[in-house]
């Protein structure tokens, strides 16, 4: 289940919307995170996560006028990251390419170039650093890449919704809304990625 917007993340939603940058940073602080972990468990390459979160962050800078209900912030910016995501993948299935993620994944974000085009969004810096023992850091990469890579082969459809359920947590009614489907569709997208998943990673149990 998502947490529920606090006063004080409303508060800076209504502070960005009315033109104050330094509010927005703040919202790229508390979301970054969790839109880079959507955005690389739909797409499956870190590179092209981190593009998908700028530029869905850039939209969101753009568009934020445009949202009337401030307490939705949460949903509305991750429904910009999954459609961006899910249209990458869409684009390497055409071209016949797929990702790599052989990356450390733990790392999160590195110093991103951005257009200039939006206040707070030019870099997209580790909302976390890793402080983890590095035994247990490299089995946590190596988990995230073969989750990574499982979600891959998973019809992009299922796996969104899975990505969004299991990974950010989000309601079926959230889900619903992003991905513009009704709840048994979503729910039935989400059990059969769960059962290749399941599957799939049985040998890291």
């Amino acid at each position: 289940m998502t947490p529920e917007t606090t006063p004080e993340e409303r508060a800076l939603v209504l502070r960005a919307q009315d033109g104050e940058s330094a509010a927005f940073e703040q919202l790229v602080d508390l979301h970054q995170g969790r839109l880079f972990r959507i955005a690389f468990m739909v797409v499956g390459d870190r590179q092209d996560a981190e593009d998908v979160v700028q530029e869905s962050l850039v939209l969101a800078w753009r568009r934020l006028h445009l949202l009337e209900d401030p307490a939705a912030f949460r949903g509305w910016v991750a429904q910009i990251c999954t459609r961006r995501a899910t249209d990458v993948v869409r684009r390497l299935a055409r071209r016949g390419t797929s990702a790599a993620a052989d990356e450390d994944l733990e790392a999160g974000f590195g110093e991103t170039a951005g257009s200039g085009e939006s206040a707070g969004v030019s870099q997209v810096s580790p909302s976390r650093s890793s402080t983890r023992d590095p035994a247990a850091s490299a089995l946590v990469n190596a988990q995230m890449r073969a989750l990574a890579g499982i979600l891959g082969s998973i019809e992009p459809a299922l796996r969104t919704c899975w990505v969004l359920r299991e990974i950010d947590g989000m309601s079926y009614r959230e889900i619903c809304r992003i991905v513009d489907a009704t709840e048994p569709t979503v729910r039935g997208r989400i059990a059969r990625a769960r059962t290749q998943i399941v599957r799939e990673m049985e040998e890291w149990r």
